[in-house]
């Protein structure tokens, strides 16, 4: 029999939606309760694997290991002394990741220091064998949250981010994050009737080309943070063929520096079929009909532009819709910039979508081509 896990999706705030089209399509389940930043859901030990391996849109998966009211530091002691640690540790020195809000105990310096030598004290009942010594096991994430003097303690599941996929280390100055380029690459691309050629006339190291071709590819080219705890038990990984794909006919990237993108195109992967090309694309028009364009353009923060940002990004926007014509173009800006761009002749606005990346709001925007 499967034991059922209460599991907690971390998505970026703005697109919960998408994550759970996402869970639909590969592999789906319910009930999924959607909140702001994540998605609750109870699921088996397979589904986890599942999740880990195939999910592009999610930063990370939590497990819900307990709940309980809270008021003075005695009762938490006792409370994490007696929890069934032995069910989920497997190293003895975990990191804390501790958060209160409107709550009597709002030091976490002190929170801290409660349940690490709750933690020890439970230890000593109920000792943690030596496998993490044996097999060099990393220290767990568990997060510790206090809301209303509710407690909810979570274990960490992923390790690093999702979003760091373990297969493309080439980075540019500014890349977009891996999960935000699948969740871009999805919406645009996925209720296509045919498929179409993608061009990021910015593209950077790449990613959201990358992203765009791997969506449905099942990756396992890192560790999960929890291969090494008790309740896996060592089952092997077994990854599902890949029977699905994003509508692209062709992938092309452009860019100015000419020195990443040959080195972007040492790095992939031989059945990643994208071209890459040195070019300014606010001058060259592209040679393709009916293309997809997708990019994440400078604003002129990390990475310099020439002139105002704003004379810049209307540049690039009228030089695509006017000059290259493409089915849809989707990118995304800073949200102050949001007056700037209206819908053009010929096109229809299909997606505003407001976002924080890397702390900075900003606006997807999908125009499609009437």
């Amino acid at each position: 029999m499967n034991v059922s896990y209460q599991l907690f999706l971390i998505i970026p705030p703005g697109l919960e939606d998408l994550a759970l089209k996402e869970i639909e399509l590969k592999c789906p389940i319910a009930p999924v309760q959607i909140h702001k930043g994540g998605l609750e859901l109870n699921a088996d030990i397979n589904w986890i694997i599942k999740a880990h391996t195939e999910l592009k849109i999610p930063t990370r998966i939590l497990m819900r290991l307990t709940t309980f009211k809270v008021r003075d530091f005695p009762k938490l002691y006792q409370k994490f002394v007696a929890f069934k640690w032995n069910d989920y540790l497997s190293h003895p020195t975990p990191v804390w990741e501790i958060s209160c809000s409107k709550s009597r105990l709002i030091h976490t310096g002190r929170i801290e220091e409660t349940v690490q030598k709750a933690l020890t004290e439970a230890m000593r009942k109920q000792p943690l064998g030596k496998d993490w010594e044996k097999k060099n096991y990393s220290p767990q994430t568990f997060y510790i949250r206090l809301v209303d003097d509710e407690l909810t303690l979570s274990l960490d599941l992923s390790g690093e981010p999702l979003y760091k996929r373990g297969f493309q280390k080439i980075k540019g100055e500014a890349p977009i994050r891996e999960n935000f380029a699948a969740a871009f690459a999805f919406e645009i691309l996925s209720d296509l009737k045919d498929p179409a050629p993608l061009i990021d006339p910015m593209c950077g190291s790449g990613t959201l080309l990358t992203e765009a071709l791997t969506f449905y590819r099942p990756l396992h080219l890192r560790k999960f943070s929890f291969e090494e705890a008790p309740f896996f038990k060592g089952k092997l990984i077994k990854l599902a063929p890949e029977s699905n794909s994003l509508p692209v006919s062709q992938a092309i990237g452009y860019d100015i520096n000419g020195e990443l993108l040959s080195k972007v195109s040492k790095e992939l992967d031989d059945n990643l079929p994208i071209t890459l090309k040195a070019q300014d694309s606010l001058i060259e028009k592209f040679p393709i009909d009916n293309s997809v364009i997708l990019c994440n353009p400078p604003y002129g923060e990390r990475i310099q532009i020439e002139g105002k940002r704003g004379s810049f990004l209307k540049e690039a926007w009228t030089k695509f819709m006017q000059d290259d014509r493409p089915l849809r173009f989707g990118w995304v800006l800073p949200s102050d910039m949001d007056d700037l761009f209206s819908n053009p002749k010929g096109y229809k606005l299909k997606t505003k979508r407001h976002l924080k990346n890397g702390g900075m709001a900003v606006t997807f925007w999908i125009w499609e081509r009437i």
